[in-house]
């Protein structure tokens, strides 16, 4: 028998939704990310007993969850964690960085200490290891990591397409296959494409965005590991995209496209996936402005 109670007797003690994110789109690899209007909620609720976990992460064990590793310690007694997403997990659209975001907020949140973004987004972006994903979430919209995060606008007409293949890639194994070092020749070429890439992007130049998300350092390594990736991207293509690339470490895979199109071109991308023995499903979701939200701030002290 459960120690929680029942669901309609438990108060809210202060909770937190979290966005998802694409990012790279090409060749912004490890600079440049997008949220995206799926989420991630945290919540700590009255009722002692273990975090509770639904949704993409409901096999998800608290041995394996650095969000409650981060609040575990501090959690008023007499509570409990109850996390739920609808990110899919392992498919480059920044479930882990979610994770650490919700957790940095929810920390500040059971402490009674302020939450001041650029605190959160530092400390998310040191424990995800890169700003790209961790960026997004925070702030929401189109990101930069720069010298500080600098926040843009996706140009009012595009919107983004996704195809979400079952089969996960773990982003360890994703980075590793990567080489350690890259010629002067690739390394400018990829500056000019991601120089075209974020002008395409907030001023909605196609030749720009297709330019920019052909990437040159991650891609050729990370393709073969979505099956039929090469026919999604012509697919994509086809069906009015602007530029098709890896989202994140895969096995997402992420358009550019006319915000009108972008259900055509998901449909078409996870069509092709699936033609090619790798089933997937399509999704369209509109760009998130703003970044996490916090939804309940009592610390229940």
């Amino acid at each position: 028998m459960s120690t929680q109670g029942s669901a309609s007797a438990r108060t809210t003690i202060c909770a937190v939704r979290v966005p998802a994110s694409t990012s790279n789109l090409g060749a912004g690899f490890d600079c440049l990310g997008l949220a995206l209007d799926l989420w991630l909620q945290a919540s700590v609720k009255s009722g002692s007993g273990s975090p509770v976990y639904t949704g993409t992460l409901e096999h998800l064990s608290s041995e394996e969850d650095f969000l409650f590793g981060t609040i575990a310690g501090l959690l008023p007694t007499g509570t409990h964690l109850e996390v739920d997403s609808v990110i899919p997990v392992s498919r480059g659209l920044g479930s882990s960085a979610a994770a650490r975001v919700a957790g940095q907020v929810l920390k500040r949140l059971v402490t009674e200490a302020p939450v001041h973004r650029n605190e959160v987004y530092d400390r998310a972006r040191v424990l995800e290891g890169h700003p790209d994903n961790a960026g997004p979430a925070v702030y929401g919209g189109l990101v930069l990591a720069a010298a500080r995060p600098t926040v843009l606008r996706l140009h009012d007409t595009l919107g983004v397409a996704l195809a979400i293949p079952a089969q996960p890639i773990s982003t360890e194994q994703a980075r590793s296959i990567l080489p350690p070092q890259i010629p002067r020749e690739q390394a400018i070429e990829q500056a000019s494409r991601a120089a075209a890439l974020l002008l395409g992007l907030t001023r909605g130049y196609p030749e720009l965005i297709w330019h920019g998300m052909s990437d040159v350092i991650a891609t050729p390594y990370r393709a073969p590991l979505i099956v039929g990736y090469a026919d999604a991207v012509d697919a994509g293509e086809k069906a009015g995209a602007y530029g098709v690339a890896i989202s994140g470490a895969g096995s997402g895979i992420v358009a550019i496209t006319e915000k009108h199109l972008s259900s055509q071109v998901a449909d078409a991308m996870a069509t092709a996936l699936t033609r090619s023995g790798n089933p997937a499903e399509g999704a369209a979701p509109e760009v998130v402005e703003g970044g996490f939200r916090v939804t309940e701030r009592g610390s229940g002290r």
